[in-house]
């Protein structure tokens, strides 16, 4: 409280996405580029997984299986990176932080945070596996800026607080 760090504004803006991801797959579910477009091979309608699990899909002429492996280790990646980035950033700057005793309230909050985290996490790495491939390229986007936007937030906060320190 005192230096104003919430451990649930994570999991308040997963909330927030959630019902944006279905109308986002509504969407895409819906869209003729779907139904009919491929990039660097792979139709993106197709589910990674089987593309993956197909063997005509990795012969030399045919580069969907390795397209479908790079999008899936990409966008798995990065979202382990956005969702755990707020979390390796609190923690380095709680380092600078003096103890002043044992909290077991924080430390169970901060235990069912990590649960929750990873628990969203590995759902939405196995939706990315299972659904529509556009939908990879879509968490891998969206991760790209949650990552980018934690950053750019962390520097207005740094400069926000040098600026009251003065």
């Amino acid at each position: 409280k005192k230096h104003k760090i919430n451990p649930f504004t994570s999991i308040i803006t997963m909330f927030v996405q959630f019902p944006v991801f279905i109308c986002v797959w509504g969407a895409l579910s819906g869209s003729a580029i779907l139904s009919t477009g491929n990039f660097l091979g792979l139709n993106l309608s197709d589910p990674i997984s089987s593309v993956l699990f197909n063997g005509a899909n990795w012969s030399a002429t045919n580069l969907s299986g390795l397209t479908a492996l790079i999008l899936f280790l990409l966008m798995a990646g990065s979202q382990v990176v956005s969702m755990l980035l707020p979390q390796w950033l609190q923690k380095r700057d709680s380092k600078n932080i003096r103890n002043l005793g044992k909290n077991p309230a924080k430390k169970s909050s901060a235990n069912k945070m990590k649960i929750v985290t990873y628990v969203m996490m590995a759902m939405i790495i196995v939706m990315g596996f299972t659904l529509a491939s556009g939908m990879g390229v879509y968490w891998f986007v969206g991760a790209l800026i949650s990552v980018a936007q934690t950053l750019i937030m962390r520097l207005v906060s740094k400069k926000n607080k040098k600026a009251r320190n003065k």
